[in-house]
């Protein structure tokens, strides 16, 4: 499952539109999104929301009632005339609900370990 995304991805340099964000890295968004509920729903959880800002992706998965918020961004991988997709570091962290971006401690994983860092978070 995670490999092909990966694969696809990983290192890619997408277009930068300056102001407003390109279609292909709005492609890559929507791709990532769609990553995470697989993840989510193969422990048993469902994506419930998710934000697509300007080079920034994040969501909250819930499973019985616990949440967890994860985010992605680029902003910090932009080069020349594009953007550079690294899927090595994503926060996440517990929330009370789907609208807590506060919520508690940050910790930071790759693409491989997302999967038990949501289903071991969804578990405290």
């Amino acid at each position: 499952m995670a490999q092909n995304f990966y694969t696809k991805w990983q290192s890619s340099v997408l277009a930068d539109a300056g102001s407003y964000v390109s279609k292909e890295y709005r492609n890559f968004q929507t791709a990532l999104v769609r990553e995470i509920s697989k993840y989510a729903k193969a422990v048993d959880a469902t994506t419930v929301s998710n934000s697509k800002g300007h080079y920034d992706t994040s969501c909250f998965v819930e499973r019985n009632g616990k949440f967890v918020y994860i985010s992605h961004s680029s902003t910090l991988s932009r080069m020349g005339s594009g953007v550079r997709i690294e899927l090595g570091s994503f926060l996440i962290r517990t929330a009370k609900h789907a609208k807590d971006y506060t919520g508690g401690r940050n910790q930071y994983c790759d693409l491989s370990d997302l999967q038990s860092m949501i289903d071991c978070l969804l578990n405290q």
